[in-house]
């Protein structure tokens, strides 16, 4: 699931603006000591790495070979969070070096990606962390986590690896709920239990910055629940419902089967079973009840204009949830598979409603608003 950060950033420039260029310029910040042989071994490194189509999947010289054997997709900061990734976007919000630190065993590469308003202001998007340490006598890279979690506290319950801050104090009691939630999604869907890692803090922000995303567009704000799945190396993170975080796990078994699903309903389908931010879907169909009654003038028929509601509710993942919910009153798992089979264009989406619920893209508008009075009346 991509959180509401990536929805911000997206919906100002296409994938095709994002697109990377041959060659990425690295700004180096004048207080990195770029004459020290490791220190310059590493930069040279980054740099190579950068320019190195880091966003595609395949065995690249200068990661290390323990996190590719360990994950499917090494670069953890590549498939999370920001869609489609940071590297993607090098072409618009530049990276630059802002420290380099030594640590044990290597040295720590701090670099922000920004670009600049026409004001001359910085506009940051992140600022991430990778490791570079030394593999048969060559520095090569390797995510933060590792480091960064070092001394967080390992529980195992079922199938799920609970990681967390030392400080806390393990529930077994929810530790145990969500291993059974786990167990009972399997069963569902008739699909094998799968080893999920699990990273979770009290805020959010802990578990990104242990990550490797020391800052990102989104941080701060009220605290309230929030999290992530990379599904492609079946690790969930997540931070405010502790133990308890079913959204994500919904998203690590469902959405490998449907690679080609609409993105409303995969985060609509991980809301009608696992809630979002802490709250039910019924919850978040009441909020959106009174926000549609408080704004008559906004048109649903063109549905992905609004996809900002306020950083409690988000509009896909309602308005996805109970077209779920509906598929699922209408037909069971099955209906709920077909919804997912039209595919992951915004006409497929229109298409997929018209098709299961016999509304046209120009009704679209009163049907919402009155299927979602109903449903929040309950």
């Amino acid at each position: 699931m991509r959180t509401i950060c990536t929805i911000v950033v997206l919906v100002f420039c296409s994938a095709s603006f994002f697109a990377q260029t041959p060659a990425v310029k690295i700004s180096i910040n004048n207080g990195v000591d770029t004459v020290d042989n490791d220190i310059a071994a590493v930069l040279h490194l980054w740099k190579k790495y950068l320019n190195s189509n880091p966003d595609s999947i395949y065995d690249n010289p200068y990661w290390s070979k323990d996190d590719k054997r360990r994950y499917n997709h090494f670069d953890l900061l590549r498939g999370t969070y920001f869609d489609p990734s940071i590297y993607a976007m090098m072409s618009y919000y530049k990276p630059t070096v802002l420290s380099v630190s030594e640590i044990e065993g290597g040295f720590r590469i701090r670099t922000l990606f920004s670009s600049h308003t026409d004001s001359g202001f910085a506009q940051p998007l992140c600022i991430t962390e990778v490791v570079a340490a030394k593999e048969d006598g060559d520095y090569k890279l390797s995510n933060a986590l590792s480091y960064n979690t070092k001394s967080w506290s390992k529980t195992n319950v079922g199938s799920i690896t609970f990681i967390h801050p030392r400080e806390h104090t393990f529930d077994r009691d929810l530790g145990e709920r969500m291993s059974r939630f786990v167990d009972s999604l399997a069963m569902l869907w008739n699909i094998p239990v799968q080893p999920v890692e699990y990273y979770f803090a009290d805020r959010l922000e802990l578990v990104y910055k242990a990550l490797g995303l020391d800052f990102y567009i989104g941080e701060g704000n009220h605290a309230r629940p929030g999290g992530f799945a990379d599904t492609h190396n079946r690790i969930v993170y997540a931070g405010g419902e502790n133990e308890w975080y079913p959204h994500e796990f919904v998203h690590i078994y469902i959405n490998p089967l449907f690679p080609n699903a609409h993105g409303y309903f995969l985060e609509g389908y991980a809301t009608l079973l696992g809630g979002h931010r802490g709250k039910s879907l019924s919850w978040h169909l009441k909020r959106m009840n009174q926000y549609l009654h408080d704004h008559p003038d906004l048109n649903l028929n063109d549905l992905f204009s609004f996809w900002h509601m306020d950083f409690t509710t988000d509009p896909s993942k309602v308005f996805g949830g109970l077209l779920c919910k509906m598929a699922e009153e209408k037909g069971g798992l099955p209906a709920v598979k077909k919804l997912f089979s039209f595919g992951s264009s915004n006409d497929d989406f229109y298409r997929a409603i018209e098709e299961m619920f016999g509304v046209k893209r120009e009704g679209l508008n009163d049907f919402l608003r009155s299927t979602i009075a109903k449903y929040a009346g309950k």
